[in-house]
């Protein structure tokens, strides 16, 4: 991840400037100096093939399609391709996918009824139980004809039990001659039923005992009413009743309420079905016709809420009970307001009478509240204001309700306990007082453009309340191919949605009404009593409370003309970005714009401000030819490729045409010549309004860029027009990146070595060389495993203290070796001081520490804690940095503790047996690393555990545990061990190693892997046997798994590099004095002198002059 700052000085409101953005994907952030808030714009940079064609789906003869019980019924469906810069897509593969589903459907210009399932006002909850119903997919092939299209039939019958329209869905991928594919999708309706049923409510709620008036009509599926049609209609509610038990108090009891209706439909007006709930609580209404042919339609309504009984079990008052707070329904009597307009808000109560409040919140601002009151025995009623045009585009209006209603289950003649209701709702207000009409139109309306031809664009800007024109509007004109704006359905958002978004309330309501205690009546009268007690027993005592509330606030002229050949070269996606004209007195714009040279369609936006005002305009033209050529060629090539380019020639007139089609290149050998020229050609007939596909093989000659023209004409004739079509492109080659490299390692016992060096098959002998890098050390092989610690982009505790330990162990290697990926030494050790002080940072109160912080909240982990205290013991040994004691002593304490440590944590338990001992025994390593002498602790942990609860990394962290003590008994164990690893360990005639695991927790808990533990049992090994030809293979083969130089992780490079460093010192004890000679043959071809551990010397050698073969190394001792 990159990031940059870039600063720009503009003076007026419509600006432009440029940036580069890498490959991926990009964000940018806008900020005004003296702005609390800024805009971020999200990029997708990609590689990607623009689109050459587009595609289109639809179901023929668009008809009312319904179910039938025995007849089958049948669709014709019907994709089309059509070229973008125009011309039909024929012959093109077509692959098709059927399928279907329920859905939901409502009559035209009926849309304020219901149909169907419906959603409940009062609960805003949708319906989960309906039964989806699935089809399985089918699929079809064929082939587009010459207009571009191709046709299936889609057969349906049968009637499903539960009466819901089905939608079916056709999906057609088209593949063109070049191998595009582009998808189209068309769908169409199976209605259950000839007619549909729907309904109203004359109010969005009942109450218990009086009339529920609804509104009911049958029509078919363009919405017109059908007269004389039954409809029936089920009710069932569902509540409690209040009764007294045999004991006499009061309990409340589940009942129904069932009621069946029916009516006879009308043509003129919606027929009336009322009915009256005998309860308070929930209803679901069901309304059902037949057609002619007894299929069923259904219309159905979950949870009308009715008021009025007892649909939840009011609370037992009892003692320090608090005030419950009910729900208020705020409606408004329009969808939509304008400034100035009277708003009425309908508000229902759950309670009378009471005292209400509305509030008209926006933004975080607050209007003056609106106080009005809800007359008893009544339990609505209707709130009137105007609507300012800060409200732009919408505002909150909250209402609270406080009152008093009965008590529940108290004694006779109990006072009434206070009530709060609060609701709210969002109310729309338009924004067509900022909004600008945009007309774009051109001076050539009529006018097919070709490439690189010059047009006129005109823009003009009126009001879009009164179409006055706007004159000194700023005025961004965008040109843009559609091919490119397809691959994303990329559309330009209006600025009224950016400048006038869609705003949140941002205030927060505390109410300090629903803190009070709801006390019984009785308690009531003893609390009187005992506060006139207190008052008489303590005059002075002050009384003081406080409360606190407020806003929270928050964020083709004609074709036949005669036309010069021209090579088309430019293919910019983007014709034109004018980003700030201004409007003349008549609101007009005029701009020039000189198109590129692509044969597509392009949209034009042009996007007008003025003051506050905003508004986007839109329109489209094609560029074209009457024959055309479009080649498809890959983004790149490398050295030694061979492609087949194919190239489509279309012919978009009337007219049958001899074509003559050729391509010249560079560096490019095509394949199809009889000689070495750079050119190749083809003659062919193409009928009127179709295409064809030439192949043309071709061959990389060097690395580079290969150009290509490609070239399309009518034969020369006066007596007739021609036409032609060229296009330039280019490509890179590349060379091929990869490489290969080996290393060997041995001793010099002898006087002279030799060296051969073989070659890799097909190596590519005309890039590149042989680089041949000698080193008097082993110890520089290590160099990339210490560049892969020090540029790990991570830094939690494990990955720090990995990258000290692995440094810190090759300091000395580090201070004779110069490595010019790694920084200077005095940047190197500020970097790891910053190290050692995050650590301490994060050292938790007992000593230990986690993978990233010390909070209260989080735990020292066990094998962390360790790792973290083996990297600080050996950077006090080394003594290049400062440690603080602190830090150390408590680092020290934990490992001492370490059993008890783990005990603590509660998820230990699912930890193995093996597990726990590993962390027990890598904290005695650690201490021995400390130089404490912990072998008789070692002694007694394995004779705990025995092998089997021991896995091999553990046993190689004891014998360095052990290997510190002077024990006879010591010995004996040591030995042991010693004895069963060799039993136990992979080997080969040049390498060894060890496979183990820990079951489910060891990569998380242990981090563990194959390659530490052969590392953790190299160092283990050297220090009781180093003369063992074990160690030499371990060593060889933890080199022969390096990838790039380095190991898999943090952990296997720390671990590794500690235990090749102490091998590796073992090893060259003597100080190198030699001198290595480089020979082709007899002759000579470099030379490398070393006395004493230098840095590595490399010689490149030219392939072409002297074959692998043919080389070897010569080592020479002193």
């Amino acid at each position: 991840m990159k990031s940059a700052f870039l600063s720009v000085e503009f003076k007026e409101e419509l600006i432009d400037f440029e940036f580069i953005l890498l490959l991926g994907e990009g964000y940018v952030n806008f900020s005004l100096p003296d702005s609390k808030t800024d805009t971020q714009h999200y990029f997708q940079i990609r590689e990607f093939r623009t689109p050459e064609y587009e595609v289109s789906s639809m179901i023929q003869s668009p008809v009312a399609y319904y179910c039938h019980s025995t007849v089958d019924q049948h669709v014709i469906a019907t994709c089309e391709g059509q070229i973008i810069g125009g011309g039909h897509l024929s012959d093109a593969n077509v692959q098709w996918t059927v399928h279907a589903e329920a859905t939901k459907f409502t009559p035209a210009n009926r849309y304020d009824y219901m149909f169907g399932r419906a959603q409940s006002f009062s609960y805003y909850s949708g319906d989960h139980t309906q039964n989806k119903i699935s089809y399985p997919e089918k699929y079809f092939q064929g082939k587009t004809n010459n207009k571009g299209q191709h046709e299936i039939k889609i057969t349906y019958h049968g009637i499903e039990q539960e009466p819901s329209p089905i939608i079916v869905y056709a999906l057609a991928a088209i593949t063109d001659l070049n191998s595009q594919t582009q998808e189209t999708r068309s769908n169409f309706l199976i209605h259950p039923c000839k007619y549909y049923v729907g309904f109203q409510f004359v109010k969005n709620y009942g109450t218990k005992d009086k009339p529920v008036q609804t509104k009911v009509i049958v029509t078919d599926i363009d919405g017109n009413l059908i007269d004389n049609i039954l409809v029936q209609c089920k009710v069932v509610g569902y509540g409690k009743e209040k009764k007294e038990d045999q004991n006499g108090l009061t309990v409340f009891e589940e009942v129904t309420d069932e009621q069946r209706l029916t009516i006879v439909s009308s043509n003129k007006d919606p027929v009336n079905i009322d009915f009256t709930p005998k309860l308070g609580g929930r209803y679901n209404i069901s309304y059902s016709v037949n057609d002619e042919q007894e299929r069923l339609a259904m219309s159905y309504y979950k949870k009308f809420y009715v008021y009025g009984g007892y649909e939840k079990e009011k609370e037992e008052v009892e003692l320090n009970c608090r005030i419950p707070i009910d729900s208020v329904k705020i409606i408004p009597n329009a969808k939509s307001y304008q400034p100035d307009d009277l708003c009425e808000l309908l508000i229902l109560a759950p309670f009378s009478p009471a005292n209400g409040l509305l509030i008209l919140g926006c933004d975080g601002q607050v209007s003056q509240p609106i106080r009005f009151q809800i007359e008893s025995g009544k339990d609505s009623t209707t709130v009137e204001f105007k609507i300012s045009k800060d409200w732009i585009p919408n505002f909150t209006a909250s209402a609270e309700l406080t009152g008093s209603i009965p008590r529940v289950m108290e004694l006779t003649h109990s006072p009434s306990r206070p009530a709060i209701a609060t609701g709210s709702v969002t109310v729309e207000v338009s924004r067509d007082i900022y909004k600008l009409n945009v007309l774009i139109t051109t001076k050539e309306p009529n006018k097919i453009y070709t490439p690189s031809s010059i047009m006129h664009i005109d823009v003009d800007v009126k009001q879009y309340v009164d179409n006055a024109p706007v004159k000194k509007a700023e005025v961004c004109l965008i040109v843009v191919d559609e091919a490119i704006l397809s691959l994303t359905d990329h559309k330009l958002d209006s600025l009224l949605d950016i400048f006038y978004p869609r705003r949140s309330e941002n205030i927060a309501q505390h109410r300090s009404r629903e803190q009070c205690l709801l006390f019984n009546a009785q308690y009531i009268e003893q609390l009187k009593k005992e506060i006139k007690a207190s008052l008489y027993l303590s005059d002075d005592e002050e009384g003081g409370g406080g409360g606190g509330g407020g806003p929270m606030h928050g964020k083709f002229g004609s074709a036949a003309a005669e036309q010069k050949l021209a090579v088309r070269s430019n293919f910019n996606p983007l014709a034109c970005w004018t980003p700030s004209s201004i409007t003349d007195s008549s609101g007009r714009v005029s701009i020039e714009v000189k198109l590129p040279d692509n044969l597509t369609r392009y949209r034009v936006w042009a996007v007008a401000t003025n003051d506050r005002q905003y508004g986007l305009g839109e329109m489209s033209f094609t560029v074209q030819l009457p024959i055309m050529i479009r080649p498809s060629l890959p983004r790149f090539l490398n050295y030694g490729d061979t492609a087949y380019f194919s190239v489509v020639l279309q012919n978009q007139t009337g007219l049958e045409l001899l074509l003559h089609a050729g391509l010249r290149a560079s560096n490019t050998k095509l394949l199809t010549a009889q000689t070495n020229r750079p050119e190749v050609g083809y003659s062919i007939v193409l009928p009127p309004s179709k295409r064809a596909a030439l192949i043309f093989p071709v061959t990389t000659i060097h690395s580079g860029t290969a150009r290509y023209q490609f070239i399309i004409s009518t034969p020369r004739n006066k007596t007739s027009v021609s036409f032609g079509d060229a296009i330039e492109l280019s490509l890179p080659v590349f060379t091929p990146a990869t490489s290969e490299a080996f290393a060997t390692y041995g001793d010099t016992y002898e006087e002279v070595v030799f060296q051969p060096i073989k070659s890799p098959k097909n190596v590519l002998s005309q890039y590149g060389g042989l680089s041949i890098t000698t080193s008097s050390t082993a110890l520089a092989s290590l160099t990339d495993a210490l560049i892969s610690l020090y540029t790990y982009p991570y830094e939690c505790s494990e990955q720090l203290s990995s990258r000290l330990l692995g440094i810190q162990s090759l300091w000395d290697v580090l201070q004779a070796f110069h490595c010019k990926e790694l920084p200077d030494i005095s940047i190197l050790k500020t970097k790891l001081e910053s190290d050692i002080n995050i650590l301490k940072g994060r050292q938790c109160p007992n000593g230990g520490f986690g993978y990233w912080t010390n909070r209260k909240d989080s735990h020292a982990d066990p094998y962390m804690s360790v790792h973290v205290a083996h990297c600080l013991a050996v950077i006090a040994n080394k003594k290049v940095f400062d440690v603080d004691e602190n830090m150390l002593k408590n680092v020290l304490k934990y490992l001492e503790n370490i059993e008890s440590e783990i005990d603590q944590l509660s998820f230990s338990k699912y930890w193995s047996e093996q597990t726990r001992f590993s962390l027990m025994s890598y904290a005695l390593y650690a201490r021995a690393k400390f130089l404490q002498n912990v072998a008789d602790q070692a002694l007694q942990l394995f004779q705990r555990s025995g092998f089997e609860k021991l896995s091999f990394e553990a046993l190689g962290w004891l014998l360095v545990a052990l290997s510190a003590g002077k024990i006879d008994n010591n010995h004996q164990t040591i030995e042991l061990i010693y004895k069963y690893l060799k039993g136990k360990v992979s080997e080969t005639s040049e390498t060894a190693n060890f496979i183990t695991s820990y079951g489910d927790d060891g990569q998380l808990v242990m981090l563990h892997s194959n390659q530490r533990t052969d590392a953790i049992l190299l160092e283990s090994l050297l220090c009781i046997d180093p003369n063992s030809t074990l160690c030499t293979k371990l060593c060889k083969g933890l080199q022969a798994n390096k990838v790039k130089g380095a190991w898999k992780s943090t952990q296997e490079n720390c671990f590794v590099l500690v235990a090749l460093d102490k091998y590796f010192h073992i090893k060259e004890k003597d100080t190198p004095d030699f001198v290595t000679n480089i020979w082709y043959d007899i002759d000579y071809c470099g030379q490398h002198q070393y006395k004493g551990k230098m840095e590595s010397k490399e010689k490149l050698i030219n392939l072409l002059s002297y074959p692998y073969s043919s080389i070897f190394v010569e080592l020479t001792s002193k």
